[in-house]
């Protein structure tokens, strides 16, 4: 009778197989060590930090280099407020810009006047700039492709233009923040440096305006020019020491002699 191959017959040998190898020696796995994991890059390790700043709440003082402190308020329904000391009318007079569900706005001396709508900016004459780093440049630190060498040192990383561009969408500086994302400093040449104080405090639950909403004129940093003095037409002179009133001119003295008449 011819021999049949059958499903059985193969598997059978098969197995017979498998087994005279295993007693011929034992077969050892060879395990490949990992590959080094890379260091993240100090972009990466920076974007991972704004990332937690972003989403970070607080009330915070920062020592600014122009003078005094700045207080930040990050509140939790995503307004915001930043005190800035010594700000407009040539440095005598303390303002705060915020920003609300009912737009922006500047406040100084228990009056606030309202700057631009809720999508609006604050125009250029009454923006202090202190706040930019919180509001406005922070977010843009996670575009991988602003034109930035970004290097790292400890807590700290330096923007520098890496590209030859007329404007950067923020200035170069340096941004030091550390790892649960709390901005511990902020250097740049349109502000100056901010450093925080203080650890942050407990963030408030929505911003309060330090006064009442007014259809005032807001404020800009310029000292106002001082006024002309006037004089007040209905004021008598003022007598002059010889006797003849401030207001009415000397008497000339004749270069003839009294009689003569100059012929």
């Amino acid at each position: 009778m011819a021999w049949t191959w059958t499903g059985k017959t193969v598997a059978a040998l098969t197995l017979a197989g498998l087994l005279v190898a295993a007693g011929c020696g034992t077969a050892t796995a060879v395990v490949e060590p990992d590959e080094t994991p890379r260091r993240p890059s100090a972009q990466a390790t920076l974007i991972a930090r704004v990332s937690m700043a972003l989403d970070a709440t607080f009330t915070a003082e920062y020592r600014w280099s122009e003078g005094g402190a700045v207080t930040v308020w990050a509140a939790e329904d995503g307004t915001w407020r930043v005190d800035v000391p010594d700000w407009a009318l040539g440095g005598t007079v303390d303002v705060t810009v915020a920003w609300t569900t009912g737009g922006f706005f500047q406040c100084a001396a228990g009056r606030c006047v309202k700057l631009a709508g809720i999508t609006g900016e604050i125009p250029d004459a009454y923006d202090p700039t202190v706040q930019r780093p919180f509001v406005e440049w922070l977010p843009q630190l996670l575009d991988r492709h602003l034109p930035f060498a970004v290097a790292q040192e400890g807590d700290c990383f330096t923007l520098t233009p890496n590209t030859v561009v007329v404007d950067t969408p923020m200035p170069p500086g340096k941004w030091c923040l550390d790892q649960s994302g709390t901005i511990l400093s902020v250097a740049s040449g349109d502000f100056g440096t901010l450093e925080l104080a203080a650890p942050p405090a407990e963030a408030a639950d929505t911003v309060e305006l330090p006064g009442e909403i007014g259809d005032a004129d807001p404020l800009g940093r310029k000292a106002p020019p001082e006024p002309s003095p006037t004089v007040d037409p209905s004021a008598a002179p003022t007598p002059a020491p010889n006797g003849t009133p401030s207001g009415a001119p000397a008497p000339t003295p004749s270069p003839f002699p009294a009689g003569a008449t100059g012929e």
